[in-house]
């Protein structure tokens, strides 16, 4: 296992009473109060075995995006969707655009492909050569996005690469950058969705991909019966039921985005980089993440994500997701109290 860690790593710091968690960039208001309602009154559902590949649940996801049938998997989380990719290209080969996550790069070498490493901001100018290549769309942890035209250029020119499109955080950019569209175009193209990220509910692990019949039928062969628990199957049913009423609005949070971006801009010795997502990265003017990391959970019991073990980051690079406005506040000024 390679050791990147992840945000939301409160579970570390038993016995503190944090006031918010800037680490981890899902929504940040919780998950939607019906669906913990609709949860309770499903538990009854964990004395039965969940469907064997989510069937109801493949259906509703592809009525949802307006696809045929066969051309998605329901997974648990979109880790499993890497792991599954891999699996069917064992021992292949894969590029992987640098800053990004790590289970990219774990679910390649769990799987012996041979990695290439390029830089996020060069992949339009870059020329692909292996089977496959992953690209975060909206990027994690750093917010660099691609247009859908820019996209389809790249997919269409490199049609014996296989992309695979991360859009867990399509929602969490002011952009309209989703790649749906291009699966009736491109037939070497797979989307990972989360909803773990949008309704909050990364406990629960689920998620899906979409993709061309074929390389459907090509995952399905390798793909493990029951991945999803009943709870899981029964959340993610309820959600595509209620999929407008139960989606965030996301107006204000940029709104306040904003502006804690531009107040930490001002601070001396921090340099926000620029995103239209709302997480974002801060660069130290001194190496010393994990050292302001524990000064705000000591002194502000608060929580931001130390993003130095980031491939191709280092000890300059903080991560923070918006919170409240009265949250955002609360690091704004202990951000002031910090010292280099």
């Amino acid at each position: 296992m390679i050791d990147y860690g992840h945000g939301d790593d409160v579970y570390k710091y038993e016995g503190i009473d944090f006031k918010a968690n800037f680490s981890s960039n899902v929504w940040y208001k919780g998950a939607p109060k019906k669906l913990l309602v609709h949860l309770q009154e499903e538990l009854k559902s964990i004395e039965n075995y969940p469907a064997p590949s989510a069937e109801n649940l493949t259906q509703l996801i592809e009525d949802h995006h307006s696809l045929s049938r066969n051309t998605s998997i329901v997974t648990n989380g979109a880790t499993e969707a890497f792991y599954l990719i891999t699996n069917v290209f064992h021992s292949s080969t894969v590029t992987i655009c640098c800053p990004s996550f790590s289970e990219y790069e774990q679910a390649s070498i769990a799987n012996k492909l041979e990695i290439k490493f390029i830089n996020r901001n060069a992949i339009l100018e870059h020329e692909f050569d292996t089977q496959l290549a992953f690209i975060c769309n909206p990027n994690n942890p750093d917010g660099i996005e691609n247009t859908v035209e820019e996209l389809n250029l790249l997919t269409s020119k490199f049609p014996e690469t296989i992309f695979i499109i991360d859009e867990a955080y399509t929602e969490f950019t002011s952009s309209n950058i989703s790649c749906v569209s291009l699966l009736k175009k491109r037939n070497n193209i797979i989307l990972i969705k989360s909803l773990t990220k949008l309704f909050c509910i990364p406990g629960l692990r689920l998620g899906y991909l979409l993709t061309t019949p074929t390389l459907i039928s090509k995952l399905l062969k390798y793909k493990i019966p029951w991945n999803i628990n009943s709870v899981a199957l029964s959340a993610g049913e309820f959600l595509f039921r209620h999929y407008k009423e139960l989606t965030p609005n996301f107006d204000s949070c940029f709104d306040n985005t904003e502006k804690l971006k531009n107040a930490i801009n001002l601070l001396p010795g921090f340099k926000v980089h620029s995103t239209n997502t709302s997480y974002f990265l801060i660069e130290l003017e001194q190496p010393k993440a994990s050292e302001l990391k524990s000064f705000l959970i000591q002194k502000h019991q608060l929580l931001i994500r130390n993003a130095s073990n980031f491939r191709t980051l280092n000890e300059h690079f903080i991560r923070v997701a918006s919170q409240t406005p009265e949250k955002n506040e609360l690091l704004i000024n202990a951000l002031k109290q910090w010292r280099f």
